[in-house]
């Protein structure tokens, strides 16, 4: 039996898996398949963070209610909010919401790239610390303490 997973690494899975969900949606509108339908088959072949929440959305719609009416629940989401806000907007508007869905695939590919040159932009600053640990006492012990004693054995020679 797997262990349930802690909020923020189901977060970052599903902000990791976001990109590639959205791109699965759009590839089944424009073949085509309406939203609830297209929905289902994603939560179906998604990993389990994403799965879970497409699932509820698929649930809604399978029980009768709009498609705007199926994201609502999803709207406050941290990760699939704005997704969600846009594709019961799509609806409203009567546009397709596939060039939507590739829109924030990409933009969540973006952040997704900047936040990764943020952590490595820090790995300096999170390096010092430990690289002076190992380094310091090296140059004491090769450095320094050769030279004290050959004070010392001139001084008392």
């Amino acid at each position: 039996m797997s262990r349930p997973r802690a909020p923020r690494a189901v977060h970052r899975a599903q902000l990791a898996e976001l990109p590639a969900a959205l791109d699965f949606l759009a590839a089944c509108l424009e073949v085509g398949l309406p939203l609830s339908r297209a929905v289902r088959v994603v939560a179906d072949i998604s990993p389990a963070a994403t799965a879970g929440v497409l699932a509820a959305v698929a649930a809604r719609s399978a029980a009768g209610h709009a498609t705007s009416e199926a994201w609502t629940g999803v709207r406050s989401h941290p990760v699939w909010g704005r997704v969600a806000a846009d594709i019961a907007g799509a609806e409203r508007w009567g546009t397709s919401a596939a060039g939507l869905l590739r829109a924030h695939a990409e933009d969540a590919r973006q952040d997704g790239a900047d936040a990764a040159m943020r952590r490595a932009r820090t790995v300096g600053v999170r390096s010092a610390l430990p690289l002076m640990v190992c380094f310091l006492p090296s140059f004491v012990l090769v450095g320094v303490v050769p030279i004290v004693a050959g004070l010392v054995t001139d001084l008392l020679g």
